[in-house]
């Protein structure tokens, strides 16, 4: 009997537990994603304006003999510019605007003169604006669009590349912008300065450009 009565609990036992247990089923493995992984972009460099490389300079002309006065502006604003790969391409629509009361020659005296009794006499000329029309590689030559003195006027200049410098100098004649009252006021108040050895006292109509630029490099 008690024979029996083990065999019957043993029967009970097994069934309960769902007969032979099975080995557990293999996890999975799941890869790890680095979300400290940056892909890296390679930068893309070209080049733009710099205003701290860049210099805008003029040049008038006293007595017979055309001996040239240089002076430079301190202040000026270029808008308009562009980030590319040539400086014709960073300036082909470039604006400017030079106040002139920023004019500096070096000389007190000859700045107040300039001032007062050159670009004084003239009309709206508070700031001499500029754009650039175009660029022609074949030439050399850049065509700018001056206003002095409320009269605007499309002229030449010679330009060149070397390297990441452009040079734009060229020569304008003021009388070509209506400006022979000014002339005639900055010849008066100069009239002993702007002697030569022959006694003559002359100012020149015609006005040397210079301006360089060192563009620089802009990565995105």
């Amino acid at each position: 009997m008690k024979k029996l009565l083990l065999s019957i609990a043993t029967m009970a036992l097994l069934a309960s537990c769902g007969g032979e247990q099975k080995p557990p089923a293999p996890e999975t493995e799941i890869p790890q994603i680095d979300t400290t992984a940056q892909i890296q972009e390679k930068e893309i460099c070209k080049k733009g304006y710099d205003q701290k490389g860049t210099k805008i300079g003029f040049g008038g002309f006293k007595t017979t003999d055309k001996v040239e006065v240089k002076g430079y502006f301190k202040k000026f604003t270029v808008d308009s510019t562009t980030v590319a790969d040539t400086p014709e391409e960073i300036f082909a629509n470039a604006t400017i605007s030079i106040p002139t009361d920023y004019l500096e020659t070096n000389d007190i005296g000859r700045n107040k003169r300039l001032r007062e009794e050159y670009f004084g006499k003239m009309v709206s000329t508070q700031n001499i604006t500029g754009k650039i029309v175009s660029f022609n590689k074949d030439s050399n030559q850049v065509k700018i669009e001056l206003t002095i003195n409320a009269v605007s006027n499309e002229v030449d200049f010679d330009y060149a590349v070397v390297e990441d410098t452009l040079s734009i100098n060229g020569t304008i004649d003021v009388l070509d912008f209506g400006a022979g009252a000014a002339l005639k006021a900055i010849n008066k108040a100069c009239e002993v300065l702007h002697k030569g050895a022959d006694g003559i006292s002359k100012t020149w109509s015609e006005a040397n450009i210079y301006i360089t630029s060192v563009v620089k490099e802009t990565c995105e």
